[in-house]
């Protein structure tokens, strides 16, 4: 939902985006793990062979989805997954910086540092700095490019280790 309405800033500021391949890659994206689960990116960085275990379900699924579909389908389906997985267009930037941040605000749902770091390093900043800031400038499209980084600073100023909100921020 939050890759919705940032598709909706990108064409309120003006930009040009497919809003239909952003919505598909996301969910194609998304199907491996109902097979094969989640593994979170730290861990995808530290064990390589993990990604490649990962990757292998992901073909798997992407392949006994493409069976139940016809040609043209199934060949627009694994294109969208081969597209979104090289980073080929902004639309599977945008698809890949929405993914991540579903993470941070489910970490943040869940009171993260509070519940479950207390006194240790927390990844997530250095996570979102190094790795997520840095797949903007993948983007081609300034205006797309300015709406994504003002999004994700507006996460780090108003949402990073506020912990769960609620409708709280709505009310002030």
């Amino acid at each position: 939902l939050n890759t919705y309405f940032v598709l909706q800033k990108i064409k309120q500021a003006g930009g040009k985006i497919n809003e239909r391949k952003v919505l598909l890659m996301i969910m194609i994206h998304d199907l491996p793990e109902l097979f094969g689960g989640d593994i979170s990116a730290p861990l995808n960085r530290k064990y390589p062979d993990l990604r490649e275990y990962k990757n292998k379900i992901g073909e798997r699924a992407i392949q006994m989805m493409a069976e139940y579909m016809d040609e043209t389908t199934a060949k627009e389906f694994e294109n969208l997954h081969q597209e979104m997985d090289s980073y080929g267009s902004d639309e599977a930037v945008i698809a890949k910086i929405m993914d991540q941040m579903d993470h941070q605000f489910f970490l943040e749902h869940l009171n993260y540092r509070e519940k479950y770091n207390q006194g240790q390093e927390d990844y997530r900043a250095s996570f979102v700095k190094n790795h997520i800031y840095q797949l903007t400038e993948k983007i081609q499209a300034e205006k797309t490019k300015k709406v994504l980084t003002d999004f994700l600073d507006e996460f780090q100023k108003n949402y990073f280790n506020h912990g769960f909100q609620g409708i709280s921020f709505l009310m002030e």
